[in-house]
């Protein structure tokens, strides 16, 4: 088998790696095998996960369409068509759960200056709509069973495409809001995790960069490497990303 196919042949095999597996595993230098990822990618047969980090996985996560933020889209984009904003709905991943969903939150991000009128705004429409508070307890008038709207203000560097989340995001904004505000069990949401792990491909460094700016790198990465065992992926890369998330873990205990 030549040289290349020793790399394509790991890839195939590995949902995710990193540059120093495949040189470990397949005894090539560094360079070589460097060479060879970038042929492949080239080819589109091996995609980037992030630095340092490669994927076989060729599908992507898209967000599913939702009437609800279809509406309040349109009345943004009428509005506010100077507007920066994201929108999404937690109603996303319905069809990944193992029970139904009978209640959902959307959520809408914009600059701070813009949540007072976007919420008068937002409210003439709809009901129950709220401006998110800070912190970790939920705010007194949030009730899910009135299916409310979040508005609360956009946070620099977002995984997104245009008004739209990544998935990178929202795996990242599921983990705070589930305790928070009490969507899903932390056992459903660790499933929904090992879904998309296994199905579509995730760029680590957008959610380890979102992660630090939501302030929860620390405690999400622990539970990556416990519960859905990437232990390897997180800190198998000789990056600079993987030194800058050790040690501001280290800062935020």
């Amino acid at each position: 088998m030549d040289k290349k196919a020793v790399v394509r042949q790991y890839a195939k095999s590995h949902k995710y790696f990193t540059l120093d597996e495949i040189v470990k595993e397949s005894n090539l230098s560094k360079q070589v095998a460097v060479n060879y990822l970038q042929a492949l990618k080239n080819e589109g047969i091996v995609f980037l996960a992030g630095h340092g980090i490669y994927s076989y996985l060729t599908k992507e996560f898209n967000i599913p369409k939702n009437n609800r933020v279809s509406k309040i889209r349109q009345i943004l984009e009428k509005e506010f068509p100077e507007l920066d904003f994201i929108i999404w709905n937690t109603l996303y991943f319905q069809g990944y759960y193992h029970h139904t969903q009978t209640h959902h939150i959307t959520f809408i991000e914009v600059e701070k200056d813009a949540i007072s009128p976007v919420v008068d705004q937002i409210k003439r429409s709809y009901r129950n709509v709220i401006v998110e508070k800070k912190g970790r307890i939920f705010n007194s008038d949030f009730d899910i069973t009135r299916d409310p709207i979040m508005v609360r203000g956009l946070i620099n560097r977002s995984p997104r495409d245009g008004h739209n989340p990544r998935l990178e995001k929202i795996l990242v904004d599921l983990f705070v809001i589930k305790d928070k505000y009490r969507t899903m069990a932390d056992t459903d949401y660790w499933e929904l995790w090992k879904e998309m792990y296994s199905l579509y491909r995730i760029n680590f460094s957008a959610v380890f960069d979102y992660a630090m700016r939501r302030r929860n790198i620390r405690v999400l990465i622990q539970k990556l490497i416990d519960i859905i065992g990437l232990k390897q992926v997180i800190f198998g890369s000789k990056s600079k990303l993987v030194p800058n998330i050790t040690l501001k873990k280290s800062r935020l205990r």
